[in-house]
């Protein structure tokens, strides 16, 4: 299972490192604490007051919370430039817990500020672990809805990418294992919602998940964000979406009304990360020509994260600074 904590790294785990050292480092990395794993990592020092207003059920594992505003006509500001990046998490203090939790914000910049129609919140998804602020988080909510909490932002797993120029980019491949959507899903939906010329042309996500057997879509994370997001964007060819399920049965290719058109009932393979990869187009000039512009996000639980790391990494055309990663413990 994976934790709601977050470790963040550049480079994926070479072959010759894979065996129980790896599997050892990888126990001792799961059980720090959040502010030492992430301890290298850009935070802002400023700490912002919030409030916990609200707090629903996706499924049995996941929770839904928004932190409000204690000051509803107050942007949460979060960073000193007055907004947060979509990607980022928060150092997250409870008044009970000496130890702070870290957690992906899933809603957008936009969303952190006041407007005619909402308060401004942060919105995170937080799985139930053992690690003592997500329990916390997943008491009864009569016990903690309300309480006020102290955040924090940090991180550098974002859009824009730090190091890279956004007009250089045509293709923008997301690809989120589990909870590791968290992340990808505020760099989505902040996309989407800015005008169509301010991002890339094409953005292709890609989703792995276990779900139930009644596949019930609001039981699924963001799924639902998701479709909505891609029926927004209007552009079938460039801003596509596919899911893939575990746990729901062995048939290759679902069709169910309420689901994904591209929605498979496996694990994901090769061939669907190079399709993805080649926006579901034929090569016009050779892959490498039609991947120079090429980024790709991944952000899934370690092992995951590094197989899809290390092949879309040695793919013709790609190089290792356009492929952006970060892991869930």
């Amino acid at each position: 299972t994976m934790s709601t904590a977050r470790q963040f790294g550049r480079t994926a785990i070479s072959k010759s490192l894979r065996g129980p050292a790896v599997r050892n480092m990888a126990t001792i990395r799961s059980s720090l604490p959040h502010t030492e794993r992430t301890a290298a990592e850009p935070r802002e020092n400023q700490l912002e007051p919030v409030v916990l207003s609200h707090i629903r059920a996706v499924n049995d594992n996941i929770r839904l919370f928004r932190l409000k505003a204690v000051d509803e006509q107050h942007t949460i500001k979060v960073m000193t430039k007055s907004h947060f990046l979509p990607g980022q998490w928060i150092d997250t203090f409870i008044p009970s817990l000496r130890q702070a939790g870290g957690f992906t914000i899933t809603s957008t910049p936009q969303d952190a500020m006041p407007s005619s129609h909402s308060s401004p919140y942060l919105e995170l998804a937080i799985q139930r672990s053992s690690n003592p602020p997500a329990q916390w988080l997943w008491r009864d909510t009569e016990e903690i809805i309300g309480s006020q909490l102290t955040v924090r932002v940090g991180g550098s797993f974002t859009w824009p990418p730090p190091h890279l120029d956004t007009k250089q980019i045509d293709r923008l491949v997301l690809i989120a294992g589990g909870v590791g959507i968290n992340p990808l899903i505020s760099i989505f939906s902040y996309l989407i919602r800015i005008p169509a010329p301010l991002r890339p042309p094409e953005i292709h996500f890609v989703y792995t998940t276990k779900a139930e057997t009644d596949l019930d879509p609001q039981r699924i994370l963001f799924l639902p964000r998701l479709m909505d997001l891609v029926a927004a964007a209007a552009d079938p060819a460039n801003v596509t979406l596919s899911c893939f399920l575990t746990g729901v049965g062995d048939d290759d290719y679902i069709e169910h009304g309420k689901l994904p058109n591209r929605t498979f009932a496996r694990r994901i393979a090769e061939h669907d990360i190079l399709k993805a990869l080649d926006g579901y187009k034929a090569s016009v000039f050779g892959v490498e020509h039609d991947r120079k512009n090429t980024v790709c996000y991944v952000c899934g639980p370690p092992k995951f994260t590094d197989a899809q790391v290390q092949f879309l990494r040695s793919q013709a055309g790609m190089s290792e600074d356009r492929v952006l990663l970060e892991k869930w413990w």
